[in-house]
């Protein structure tokens, strides 16, 4: 034993234990055993969880879970207290049995910039789920600002890379950074340069000029002159919205990117001994006045079709029949639609996106209806239309009462006659028609007008009404008596 020792250069117990070993304990002798005791098999299956839930929803490759997103969602359901370092190997060992692709590593030259001077913006694709209780699956675009060297960074996300988009991402941005970076690097997007040249075009134009700022564009295929903002939109898309994540409304996930960019100031550069909230206060000592809050849009001309609507990226915008053959003018932003013609203004849609319906407004057909009461029932508006429960219940009454022809034409009337009176003044009259059985145009046009006539006298001074008028001002008097009087049915 002891000349073992000697040969192998090692102490008499490490022999024994050598000379003891089997021949598959002596293949792993030398081998570092990395495996975290943390690892357990809740772990594994949770990881191979999130993996198989991505899969089976077509995760797009770019918005996978990394290791930073599956530490705090298993941190969170209590399954895993240990390190990033350990759970990073496991996440790449599950990663490599599901086959993903796992990225050689690459060389970067380190740049040093300037605290203050320089913003870096671009976007990329990302999937979420939209809808208060029907959920749509939905493509956006994350629009990312990122402060190079300071892997500062903030995002939002819209459903449009147009113009109006980038301006509106823009105002937010610096609002955010709570002032103007003097120099903005961008690729050559078609929406902000003139292609193949690499120069602003009128609408960047625009916006270097009201915010104060100089437009750089990358050349074409480099993304290495803007890598920290290609680094944020994977960084942005992988920690704040990994998976499919759900939202209600394009306002509330904003409003959570909005937070998560505030929240991700608290963690500590990579590099520097301090948080980047220090080198976000720093950095705003270098930033140029913010102008007033701008609404960015774009003015187009769109000609009115044969089915009262114009057409912008592939939804109709319905306008009251007299506009048909008109070209009108479009005032469009990230949110609405507004049309004009000439200095009036015919309607605010909201704008559509992913919606499998056009933006068609019932009142706006009602004339056209009004005379093709045989069209009602196939018509495309009239199916998208929603009544209140008051108008349904009269619909429901009169197609009861008469055959289906003289029903349309009958609670189409009633909605003539919504069109011109006050809303409250109409709500009260159907309810009160309701209660008496007066469930016609005509019915309800007479409680109409002696609605009307007791608002005026209830705001009539008494001294100036005639005595046999006073009683209309009565507020506690029972009309009840009065239907003894009605044929049995009321007036239906």
């Amino acid at each position: 034993m002891n000349s073992a020792a000697k040969t192998g250069q090692c102490s008499w117990a490490t022999a024994k234990k050598i000379i003891d070993s089997t021949p598959e304990e002596l293949a792993q002798r030398g081998t570092r055993n990395t495996t975290s005791k943390l690892i357990t098999l809740a772990v594994i299956e949770a990881i191979e969880k999130i993996f198989r839930d991505e899969e089976e929803k077509k995760v797009h490759r770019k918005q996978r879970h990394k290791a930073p997103a599956i530490l705090i969602k298993l941190k969170t359901a209590g399954i895993y207290s240990g390190s990033i370092r350990h759970l990073r190997r496991a996440v790449a060992e599950i990663r490599k049995k599901h086959g993903h692709a796992i990225s050689p590593p690459k060389s970067f030259l380190e740049l040093n910039f300037e605290s203050g001077k320089y913003l870096q913006v671009d976007h990329g694709e990302v999937e979420f789920e939209l809808g208060a209780f029907n959920k749509t699956r939905v493509k956006g675009y994350l629009f990312v600002a990122s402060v190079p060297g300071a892997a500062i960074r903030f995002c939002q996300v819209y459903l449009t890379k147009a113009q109006e988009a980038w301006g509106e991402f823009h105002d937010n941005c610096f609002r955010f950074f709570g002032g103007v970076f003097p120099n903005c690097t961008y690729d050559n997007d078609g929406a902000i340069c003139i292609p193949g040249k690499g120069v602003s075009n009128q609408f960047m134009n625009d916006m270097e000029n009201y915010y104060n700022f100089e437009a750089i564009f990358c050349n074409r295929a480099a993304g290495w002159e803007k890598g920290s903002v290609e680094n944020g939109v994977g960084y942005c898309r992988r920690n704040f919205l990994p998976r499919l994540p759900s939202f209600e409304t394009m306002n509330s996930l904003n409003n959570y990117l909005k937070m998560c960019s505030h929240q991700d100031l608290g963690e500590n550069h990579y590099k520097e001994n301090t948080t980047k909230e220090v080198l976000y206060e720093d950095l705003q000592k270098n930033l140029r006045p913010l102008p007033d809050r701008k609404k960015w849009e774009k003015i187009v001309s769109l000609q009115v079709n044969s089915l009262q609507a114009v057409k912008h990226d592939s939804y109709q915008y319905s306008v009251p029949e007299r506009f048909v053959g008109a070209i009108l003018k479009a005032i469009i932003s990230v949110d609405e639609i507004i049309l004009f013609s000439g200095d009036e203004k015919i309607y605010e849609h909201q704008r559509f996106y992913y919606e499998k319906i056009d933006a068609l407004i019932f009142e706006h057909y009602l004339d056209q209806l009004s005379r093709k009461p045989g069209a009602w029932k196939f018509s495309k508006v009239v199916q998208c239309a929603t009544f209140s429960s008051d108008l349904n219940e009269i619909k429901e009454r009169l197609a009861a009462k008469l055959d289906e022809k003289h029903a349309t034409k009958e609670f189409i009337q009633i909605l003539l006659l919504k069109r011109a009176t006050p809303h409250e003044l109409f709500d009260v009259a159907l309810k009160m028609a309701l209660s008496y059985g007066g469930i016609n145009s005509n019915a309800i046009s007479l409680i109409i007008k002696q609605l009307e006539v007791g608002d005026k006298m209830a705001n009539c001074p008494d001294e100036l009404l005639p005595e046999n008028l006073l009683v209309h001002k009565m507020t506690d008097y029972d009309l009840k008596i009065y239907q003894q009087l009605l044929p049995e049915g009321g007036f239906e």
